[in-house]
C-alpha cells in the first residue's frame, strides 16, 4: 500500500493547523461527495454492537459515524498522520484509531468481525487477493465485507492493465502518484469467491450525478 500520499496530505493538513474535535457525522459516505448513494444501512440494520474495523480511516469521519450508532468501530490506517488527525478530530468521543498496515493488523488480531468496511482506503491499494483473504479469514460467519473504490470505468474505458497510476492533488497544489488496482467488478466478484467470500451487491455510483461514466464502485460481499 502506498502511503507517502496520504503522509505528505496529512502533514500539510497538521501544518495548516491542529485537528480541531468534531461530532459525529450524520451519514456514512462511500463516495467524495455527500449524499450520493447508500449509507450505513447497507451494512445491515442493528449496528450497535457489532464489532467493524474501517481500513485505511484517514482523518476518522466513517469510524466516528459507525461508532455514533453503538458500534464497536476502530479504524486502522498505516499513515500516522492520519491517524493524528482521526484521533484529534474524534478522540473525544471514544473512537479507537489504530496505526497499523491493514493486512498486518488483519493477521495479528484474533477476535472475529461482523464488519470490515473500506471506503477509498486499504482495498484498491494492497494485492487484492492478500486483503481480501486476509478479510475472510477474520470475518465472523454471516460477517459483511464492504468497500468503496474508484470506479474502473470513470474515465469511459476500462485499463487494461490492473494497476493504474493516480495523480493526487495535496493541500499545496502538488501533485502525487498512487498506485491502485484497478480492475473491472467481474473480476473483483472473482476475487472475492477466490477469498471465501460471496458478493452481495455492486453498485456503479455517480459523483457527481451528472457524471458522464460511474466514479464509484460500491461492493458488499458475506462471509458464508
Amino acid at each position: 500500500m502506498t502511503v507517502d500520499v496520504w503522509d505528505a496530505h496529512a502533514a500539510q493538513r497538521l501544518a495548516q493547523a491542529p485537528p480541531q474535535p468534531l461530532e459525529s457525522p450524520g451519514r456514512m459516505e462511500w463516495t467524495q461527495r455527500p449524499g450520493i448513494g447508500p449509507g450505513a444501512e447497507i451494512l445491515g440494520h442493528g449496528l450497535a454492537g457489532r464489532r467493524i474495523v474501517e481500513l485505511g480511516c484517514g482523518p476518522g469521519h466513517t469510524t466516528a459515524h459507525l461508532v455514533g450508532l453503538g458500534a464497536r468501530a476502530v479504524g486502522v490506517d498505516r499513515s500516522r498522520g492520519q491517524i493524528r488527525r482521526a484521533k484529534g478530530h474524534y478522540g473525544h468521543l471514544g473512537c479507537e484509531f489504530v496505526n497499523a498496515d491493514a493486512i498486518a493488523y488483519l493477521t495479528r488480531e484474533r477476535e472475529p468481525l461482523d464488519v470490515i468496511v473500506s471506503v477509498f482506503g486499504a482495498i484498491g491499494l494492497a494485492e487484492p487477493s492478500k486483503i481480501l483473504s486476509a478479510c475472510s479469514r477474520r470475518l465472523d460467519r454471516k460477517g459483511v465485507l464492504a468497500f468503496s473504490v474508484p470506479h474502473p470505468q470513470r474515465t469511459g474505458v476500462i485499463p487494461a492493465s490492473p494497476h493504474t497510476l493516480d495523480q493526487v492533488a495535496l493541500r499545496d497544489g502538488t501533485l502525487a502518484a498512487l498506485k491502485r488496482w484497478d480492475i473491472d467488478p467481474a473480476a473483483w466478484a472473482r476475487a472475492l469467491n477466490r477469498a471465501g467470500l460471496l458478493v452481495t451487491g455492486l453498485h456503479n455510483l455517480f459523483a457527481p450525478a451528472d457524471s458522464r461514466w460511474p466514479t464509484t464502485l460500491l461492493i458488499t460481499a458475506r462471509k458464508p
